[in-house]
């Protein structure tokens, strides 16, 4: 952005993090452990997982 400060640039990133929807975030925190350590779940293991994620989403909101 021209004129902007690296504190206003710092701000409007915080702010579009908190914009994503989950499944973006799921992809980048996907992509950060891929980067970090080589974690590449296969389909199965990701399919196990989301329905892993889902079954403790319904417990904590009763559904």
């Amino acid at each position: 952005m021209p004129g902007s400060s690296p504190a206003s640039s710092s701000y409007l990133a915080r702010l579009a993090e908190t914009l994503l929807i989950p499944a973006e975030r799921a992809e980048k925190a996907l992509a950060a452990l891929n980067k970090r350590n080589g974690y590449v779940p296969t389909a199965a293991q990701q399919k196990d997982l989301d329905s892993e994620l889902d079954q403790r989403l319904a417990q904590v909101t009763g559904r």
